[in-house]
C-alpha cells in the first residue's frame, strides 16, 4: 500500500513539473516579446520628446465570450507640457496595440485615443498637451482582444 502511494505521488509530481515547463515554453511561442528591440524603435519615434517612461505588455488572446484585457497605468502629467503616447507592437503576433488616456483612474472621460472606433482607422501616435496638472490613466490593449506584445511609450516636451 505505502508503494502504491508512492508511486502515485511520484507520478503526480512528475505532472506538476511537465505542466510548470510547458508552459513557460507556450509564453514564449514566438521568440519571447523582445522589449529591447521595440524599445530600440521607439527611441527612434522621440524626436523633440523626452522619453520618461516604457510600459511593456503582452497579453493572450481573449477567451470567446470574455472581456478584453487592458492595462492602466496612472501617470502625473503637468499643467502646459505636451506629451506624447505611442505604442511599438512586435510583428510576430497578430495584435494591434491600442493606447488611450482617460482623465482619472475610473476611466470617466476618454480624453485621446490611437484607435477611432467610428472611423475604425488607427493612428500612430497620440499628442496630447495638459491643461490641468494632475494624476491621469493611461490604458494599453489590443485591437478584438488579440494575441499581443508592445511597449507603450510615454514622452514630453517642455513648451518653450
Amino acid at each position: 500500500m505505502k508503494t502504491k502511494f508512492k508511486k502515485t505521488v511520484y507520478l503526480f509530481c512528475i505532472l506538476c513539473c511537465i505542466y510548470i515547463i510547458s508552459s513557460s515554453f507556450n509564453n514564449s511561442k514566438k521568440g519571447g516579446c523582445g522589449k529591447e528591440e521595440l524599445m530600440t524603435e521607439a527611441n527612434s519615434k522621440l524626436k523633440k520628446y523626452t522619453l520618461i517612461q516604457d510600459f511593456p505588455f503582452y497579453f493572450k488572446k481573449k477567451k470567446k465570450n470574455g472581456d478584453i484585457e487592458y492595462k492602466k497605468q496612472i501617470v502625473t502629467l503637468n499643467r502646459g507640457v505636451k506629451y506624447k503616447f505611442y505604442t511599438i507592437r512586435n510583428t510576430e503576433y497578430d495584435g494591434v496595440p491600442i493606447v488611450s488616456i482617460y482623465n482619472n483612474e475610473k476611466q470617466e472621460f476618454l480624453l485621446g485615443t490611437t484607435y477611432n472606433v467610428t472611423l475604425k482607422k488607427f493612428y500612430s501616435e497620440l499628442e496630447f498637451e495638459c491643461k490641468t496638472t494632475g494624476n491621469y490613466c493611461l490604458s494599453f490593449c489590443f485591437q478584438d482582444g488579440l494575441e499581443g506584445c508592445a511597449v507603450g511609450v510615454f514622452a514630453s516636451m517642455i513648451k518653450e
